[in-house]
């Protein structure tokens, strides 16, 4: 079976589980599975599953540029902050009678525009404001002046819903302060009508609410190097020593140079800047990036990647096990054979504990886990079934691959 079919499968399967099954056919299923492994499975096949999807990944990464794989150190991105005020609540805003948090900027904001002078106790019925913390995220090639970005609210005080408000305008500066106060000034201000959060409505947006009123410049440059540090999911000394391989044979076709890139550690790539591109180095680093990496370079272990969330696992085509027994409490597979006349209100049922699994590959000792968790969707196992069944292969040693969860 072809990769590309495996995930067809796996796909086409995941949908039957949607429907509600109280007895599958599996007969027929089971045939062409059993083999010489044998693989004992434990729960109770439900009559109503949680879907699952279970895709089979291709083992080697395509062939792309070398952007794809790795970023510039030095261009993480930042984040401005700041206390704001959102006004035109209808009685959710903050209490002032229980807390003068929110009273003492809005006494401030009243005394500011228009030289009122109140005493805190006067605001104690106010439920129309909410002290709020504003947020813009910087994108990693940083901002420029005039450049809009979208801002982030969030409730300080006893607001309970920020329907209807609207963000007076708040200034917004980085979250390191300076130790000299005078360089700490805002970088954006932000203002605007704000998108409550349907779930969580004390958290709203506000879509390009915040305009820069200064330059944030991000720059790669470490004197005459830079830093190419790889993508967590491709991060590992084969993959850093084969691009760094990579870099120098082509710096010395292009240019005659040769071992300016080195690896630092399974992540970093240093890469020094050849003098007679510094004149230049922002084209020198638009060709590094733009380097052609083929898919073998990318030497990355074999993984299985389990969202809980989602109820979505991904396996990595290479992911293998060896011959190994998983059982759990109280799985029965009942298989349903027809009688010499088949008729279908009178089946014989036979009720088994195990299910066996095999790739019918016989010159090879293990079989991929592919074919496991098809088997598994074709019986009807839960998704927290087959997460335990990955869970003990590893921990007895049996499963070649590496489990990430979220």
């Amino acid at each position: 079976m072809t990769s590309a079919h495996g995930s067809i499968r796996a796909f086409l399967a995941s949908f039957r589980l949607l429907a509600p099954t109280a007895q599958r056919r599996i007969g027929a299923v089971s045939a062409p599975i059993l083999g010489a492994l044998r693989l004992g499975l434990a729960t109770t096949l439900a009559t109503t599953l949680a879907t699952t999807l279970a895709v089979s990944l291709t083992g080697a990464a395509h062939a792309g540029e070398l952007q794809e794989y790795a970023r510039l150190r030095g261009l993480e991105g930042d984040k401005l902050i700041g206390i704001g005020l959102v006004y035109g609540l209808n009685g959710t805003g903050d209490s002032m009678k229980d807390s003068t948090v929110a009273a003492q900027p809005y006494a401030q904001l009243l005394k500011n525009l228009g030289n009122i002078s109140l005493d805190l106790r006067s605001l104690g019925k106010t439920r129309s404001i909410a002290l709020v913390l504003v947020s813009v995220e910087i994108p990693r090639t940083g901002a420029r002046t005039d450049d809009r970005l979208d801002v982030t609210i969030g409730t300080l005080g006893t607001a309970t819903n920020l329907e209807g408000g609207q963000l007076i305008t708040s200034f917004l500066k980085t979250p390191a302060r300076p130790l000299d106060l005078a360089e700490w000034t805002p970088f954006a201000v932000a203002e605007g009508e704000l998108e409550v959060d349907p779930v969580t409505t004390t958290k709203a947006r506000i879509r390009s609410g915040a305009r820069m009123v200064r330059d944030i410049v991000m720059s790669p440059f470490e004197g005459d190097t830079v830093a190419l540090v790889l993508l967590p999911q491709y991060a590992g000394y084969p993959t850093a020593s084969g691009i760094a391989d990579l870099i120098n044979d082509e710096l010395s076709v292009v240019s005659g140079h040769s071992g300016a890139a080195k690896v630092e550690d399974a992540q970093t790539i240093r890469v020094r800047i050849p003098a007679e591109e510094m004149a230049n180095p922002n084209k020198f680093l638009a060709q590094l990036l733009t380097f052609s990496v083929p898919g073998d370079l990318i030497r990355t272990p074999a993984r299985i990647v389990i969202d809980h969330a989602a109820q979505v696992i991904t396996v990595d085509e290479r992911v293998e096990f060896r011959p190994a027994a998983v059982t759990a409490a109280n799985l029965r597979i009942t298989t349903i054979t027809p009688a010499i006349t088949p008729t279908p209100d009178q089946p014989i049922s036979d009720t088994i504990a195990w299910a066996g699994v095999a790739t019918g590959e016989t010159q090879r000792q293990s079989m991929r886990l592919r074919a496991l968790l098809d088997a598994l969707i074709e019986v009807d196992v839960p998704f927290d079934t087959q997460v335990k069944v990955i869970r003990s292969l590893s921990r007895q040693g049996a499963l070649k691959a590496e489990i990430i969860e979220s």
